[in-house]
């Protein structure tokens, strides 16, 4: 992620997952609806989506149904940073089978795998869900930023709508955004969910605030569909 290029995004990511399992157990609740959002950790997303209201989100779920689709999928990915990189993920997914596309300022490259083949599978898997902004999610989880927004349908799966916005948060929230990506840095976006709090969708933006007075945009969005073969711009 161009945004954390100060550091080792592996380490960023590493450092916020484990303070979550700190707080494991533990919520905190959005100061306009009053509705606790995500979960702590993936054991708690279980527990939480015995709850079909308010199931928070699981990021994890993403890279488990490309790992191991139960059927076929179509799963699209695209990150843009302002004002010169754009990479687009497009791949069809079936129980056996990765067919795709990488387009990066490299060029074009073709993804093809068999499960039966481990090396190629695992690669495939690997390009896929490599890109997933663990680290942003991580620093919105839980936070006064998310806030529950009712039910819509998307790509035929009845979902849970969460809405992402980084100024409304309390001061407390603000002041990890602030430390990790610079003062009056942002976070806004959505995020659709499945009743047992699956990814269906998700859009971010972020903008960044460096202390040499620069701005850095990026605008990630993503979604899997159902329908092989379908194709989002």
């Amino acid at each position: 992620m161009p945004y954390l290029n100060r550091i080792s995004y592996s380490a960023f990511a590493a450092t916020l997952l484990a303070s979550a399992a700190i707080i494991a157990g533990c919520s905190r609740r959005s100061p306009a609806g009053n509705e606790t959002i995500f979960a702590s950790t993936p054991t708690d997303t279980a527990t939480a989506s015995a709850n079909s209201n308010n199931p928070g989100v699981d990021l994890q779920c993403i890279a488990d149904r490309i790992q191991k689709a139960p059927a076929p999928l179509h799963w699209s990915y695209k990150k843009v940073v302002l004002p010169q990189t754009t990479t687009r993920l497009e791949a069809d997914i079936k129980p056996d089978s990765i067919a795709g596309t990488v387009i990066d300022s490299s060029g074009t490259r073709a993804i093809h795998a068999v499960r039966s083949d481990s090396e190629s599978w695992n690669n495939a898997v690997l390009i896929l869900t490599g890109p997933l902004p663990e680290g942003t999610f991580a620093m919105v989880n839980h936070s006064s930023a998310v806030v529950r927004a009712g039910a819509e349908n998307v790509n035929g799966e009845d979902t849970i709508k969460y809405t992402i916005d980084t100024s409304r948060d309390t001061p407390a929230d603000a002041g990890l955004i602030n430390s990790m990506l610079g003062t009056n840095s942002s976070i806004k976006g959505m995020a659709w969910v499945t009743h047992a709090g699956c990814l269906v969708k998700f859009v971010l933006d972020v903008e960044q605030h460096s202390k040499d007075g620069s701005v850095q945009k990026e605008h990630v969005r993503s979604e899997r569909d159902k329908a092989i073969g379908s194709r989002r711009r």
